[in-house]
C-alpha cells in the first residue's frame, strides 16, 4: 500500500495508475483511505487510478454544476437525493468508482429508507456529475456504462456536456434526462455566470428562467 500512502503528500497534486491491483488489494485500499476526502479512486479489472485534483476550481465547479440541478429541480418539484462522492464498487464487473457528484431521482422510490447500499444489488445513480476528467488515464464513461448509469454530466472547463446511455453506450444530447428544460449550453452559461454572480443573485437568475420556461 505504500504507493497509495505516498500519494496523499501535499506536493502530489495529479493522479497516478496502478497494475495488476486485486479486487481484495482494491477493497483494502477503499478502507485504508475512506476518510481522505481528497482522493478519487477509480478501478477497472485490476487498474487503479488514483487522483487529486485541483480542489479549489475544482470543488468549486463540481459544487455549483450540482447546485444547478438542485436548484431547477426543486423548482420543478422533482424529488432528488444527493450521494455525493459516494464509492460505487461492484465485485461482479471488477470496476468501482466515485462521481464527483451523484444523484437518485427516477430510481429514489428504489433505495427509500436505506442508509446503506449494496450496489451488487441495488441501482446505480440516476445521474453523475464529472470535472475536467479528460485527461484521465482509466477512461470512466464504460465504467459508469457498465453499472449502468443513466446519465452523466460532463464539463471539461470550457463547456458543460450531456450523455445518455443508450444500448450500453453513452451519446451526446442536447437536453438533460434528468431536466428536459435544461440544454447543455444553458447549464454552461449558469455554471460559467456562477463564477461572477453573487450566490443570491444567481439563484434568483434560475428561478425566473424556470419560470419562464414552464
Amino acid at each position: 500500500m505504500t504507493g497509495i500512502l505516498e500519494l496523499t503528500k501535499p506536493e502530489l497534486t495529479k493522479s497516478e495508475v496502478l497494475y495488476g491491483i486485486s479486487w481484495e488489494m482494491y477493497e483494502e485500499i477503499l478502507e485504508e483511505n475512506w476518510d481522505k476526502n481528497s482522493l478519487r479512486l477509480t478501478y477497472d479489472s485490476g487498474i487503479l487510478e488514483v487522483e487529486m485534483p485541483n480542489w479549489l476550481r475544482h470543488e468549486e465547479d463540481s459544487r455549483n454544476l450540482a447546485a444547478l440541478f438542485e436548484e431547477i429541480s426543486v423548482e420543478l418539484e422533482i424529488d432528488f437525493r444527493r450521494v455525493g462522492s459516494t464509492t460505487y464498487k461492484k465485485q461482479g464487473i471488477h470496476k468501482g468508482f466515485e462521481p464527483d457528484s451523484g444523484f437518485y431521482i427516477q430510481s429514489i422510490n428504489l433505495i427509500e429508507g436505506k442508509t446503506d447500499l449494496d450496489f451488487e444489488n441495488d441501482p446505480p445513480p440516476d445521474l453523475t456529475i464529472e470535472i475536467n476528467r479528460t485527461s484521465s488515464s482509466v477512461p470512466r464513461m464504460p465504467i459508469f456504462a457498465a453499472f449502468g448509469v443513466p446519465e452523466v454530466w460532463r464539463f471539461d472547463g470550457t463547456a458543460v456536456k450531456f450523455y445518455v446511455l443508450e444500448k450500453g453506450v453513452y451519446l451526446e444530447t442536447k437536453t438533460s434526462l434528468a431536466l428536459p428544460i435544461l440544454t447543455s449550453e444553458k447549464a454552461t452559461e449558469f455554471l460559467n455566470n456562477s463564477k461572477m454572480m453573487k450566490s443570491t443573485i444567481r439563484i434568483k437568475s434560475i428561478r425566473d428562467w424556470v419560470e419562464t420556461e414552464r
